[in-house]
């Protein structure tokens, strides 16, 4: 099997990474919640923190890194968690208290 050759879901990853606000719109929606009841952390699962970002942040899919840089353009700590016991269990935290530059 040719591994180089441009596989669908490499081709939306690319395509959605020109772009990502569909997900950083939902993301600060849950972030506004979450300021809302007072606190200063927000995690999420989807758009393959949970799933593919179990390496480097350099490796990451491109999607995953573009949504990072416009929270982080937005004064937001952001950070991928992890925790290993019988299965990883992944997510991305998004923080906004004592952000440091």
């Amino acid at each position: 099997m040719d591994t180089n050759k441009m596989t669908a879901l490499k081709a939306r990853d690319i395509a959605r990474a020109k772009d990502p606000a569909f997900a950083v719109d939902t993301i600060l929606a849950g972030v506004a919640k979450a300021a809302e009841a007072g606190k200063y952390e927000y995690t999420i699962r989807d758009y393959g923190f949970g799933t593919s970002c179990y390496c480097n942040e350099k490796d990451y899919p491109e999607l995953c890194k573009a949504i990072l840089k416009e929270l982080r353009g937005l004064g937001y700590r952001c950070t991928v968690r992890a925790v290993e016991r019988q299965f990883v269990d992944m997510w991305l935290e998004v923080r906004w208290d004592e952000v440091k530059p």
